[in-house]
């Protein structure tokens, strides 16, 4: 079986901005203790396995420690290496088979758009110790099922952030959003995500955080289309529309390697 594997850093449209994903092309299924060695040889956020089936194409998302449901990303990344490889042409959408369903991109011009389900969080006590790990005064606390979403005093306090990480590991959740309106007319609000129980202590640009953020803060906000900025040492940007029970997410993405790998 043949694979290659493409690094691409996604939600910006800057090499060495947003978030790096690995995405690795094959002919078929790949053998899934080779595909965990593959993400742990990476090393970083997510790797995307990508393969043909009926309909479109499978996608799986590794962290370095564990296989997650929903990544967007590796997901942007995955879709504008088919699109960069003419594998897909620029008008084609790549349909994508993965643990939350079929998610459909499109190309609009440089920027890729992402069709996710909305997912947006329950106002909630904040469970015990989150606060603390944070450091900080929550505004607003609210799950998802997946993630916390913490709303937080303003952008000094979202960027000072130094969060406990072994604390944030121990809560029953993939990761926390933590979250404030933006101190730049440029944006909306701004993010910040720490999943350190899933192998990534603080992630660059997470487009799956969105589908809870943008739920937030366009009823907060009286607004169906938000411009977002990540506050990570990276920093990425990205655009959330609602659209019911979806959101579209657009980002840009830059080709960063290829290789071509043995198993």
């Amino acid at each position: 079986m043949n694979f290659t594997l493409y690094t691409v850093d996604a939600f910006t449209d800057v090499p060495f901005q947003g978030n790096p994903a690995a995405v690795c092309i094959s002919d078929g299924p790949c053998d899934e203790h080779w595909m965990r060695l593959v993400a742990r040889e990476m090393n970083l956020s997510e790797t995307a396995f990508v393969h043909p089936v009926a309909g479109g194409y499978s996608l799986r998302w590794l962290t370095p420690t564990v296989e997650v449901d929903l990544c967007g990303h590796a997901t942007l990344a995955a879709a504008f290496v088919l699109w960069h490889t003419g594998t897909l042409g620029v008008a084609q959408k790549a349909r994508f088979h993965t643990r939350s369903g079929w998610l459909e991109c499109v190309r609009e011009g440089d920027w890729i758009a992402l069709d996710f389900p909305s997912m947006p969080a329950t106002a909630c006590e904040a469970p015990a110790g989150l606060v603390e790990a944070l450091g900080c005064e929550a505004l607003a606390t609210g799950f998802n099922g997946m993630d916390y979403l913490v709303e937080v005093a303003d952008a000094e306090v979202l960027r000072a952030l130094k969060p406990d990480l072994g604390a944030l590991a121990g809560l029953k959740s993939r990761g926390v959003i933590v979250t404030s309106l933006s101190d730049s007319p440029h944006w909306d609000f701004l993010s910040r995500f720490f999943a350190p129980g899933a192998g990534v202590d603080e992630d660059p640009v997470t487009g799956s955080a969105h589908c809870a953020l943008g739920p937030y803060w366009g009823e907060k906000l009286g607004k169906i289309e938000l411009r977002a900025y990540q506050a990570s040492r990276r920093g990425g940007e990205l655009s959330v529309v609602l659209a019911g029970e979806r959101v579209v997410l657009r980002g840009r993405a830059v080709l960063m390697s290829r290789v071509a790998l043995q198993h």
